[in-house]
């Protein structure tokens, strides 16, 4: 009877490079995501809430923190944003049942739209496993890709007129693509105002 041993084979260490290498385009070509995070007051009561409104001041303001420019861009940004991101507001809180009431409505709608500069980089063998038990010499820690970007945020902010402060807000958060067209731009605005409202509590 003749008996075969298997022996699990290290891989070479290219291939572990190559890896590397793979993993490393992966994270710069993947598409920039939207993530959604919010805040809430634990002590105020959101169950009782009917009506709503837009904060007296206006609704909302647009913040560019990227170039010396940016104050006067903003205005032009702002009006360009303002009615895409107004419309989705009014249309989703209608569709959780909100009614809005100006002049003594239950709560307060404001938003903001701040960009602000951002950095994204990789270090070699950051992407191999902890252990390294592969016969690879140690790696020098050297930057193998480094972007500079700008990274947005949309922020909701739901003010209780009755605490004069704000009891919930909700943040949308991604990288500033400015290559997107009108229409593209529109439809990622919508959705991240739609994915917003549909996490304020009701209760």
């Amino acid at each position: 009877m003749i008996t075969v041993t298997v022996r699990r084979m290290n891989p070479p260490s290219n291939i572990l490079l190559l890896i590397a290498l793979l993993a490393n385009v992966a994270f710069v070509t993947a598409a920039p995501k939207v993530k959604i995070r919010t805040q809430a007051d634990k002590t105020f009561s959101f169950q009782n809430l009917r009506t709503w409104d837009w904060h007296p001041d206006g609704a909302g303001e647009v913040k560019l923190m990227t170039t010396a420019m940016d104050a006067e861009r903003s205005k032009q940004v702002h009006a360009t944003l303002d009615p895409i991101i107004t419309q989705a507001v009014e249309k989703e809180l209608s569709a959780r049942g909100f009614e809005r009431k100006p002049g003594g409505a239950d709560f307060i709608v404001n938003y903001y739209v701040l960009t602000v500069p951002g950095t994204a980089s990789n270090e070699m063998g950051q992407f191999l496993p902890s252990v390294a038990e592969y016969g690879l010499p140690p790696i020098k820690q050297a930057t193998t890709m480094l972007r500079a970007f700008e990274r947005g945020s949309l922020v909701l902010d739901v003010i209780s007129p009755a605490k004069k402060s704000v009891v919930w807000r909700g943040i949308a958060e991604t990288e500033v693509d400015r290559d997107l067209t009108d229409a593209d731009r529109k439809a990622r605005i919508e959705k991240a105002v739609q994915d917003i409202v549909k996490k304020l509590p009701t209760k």
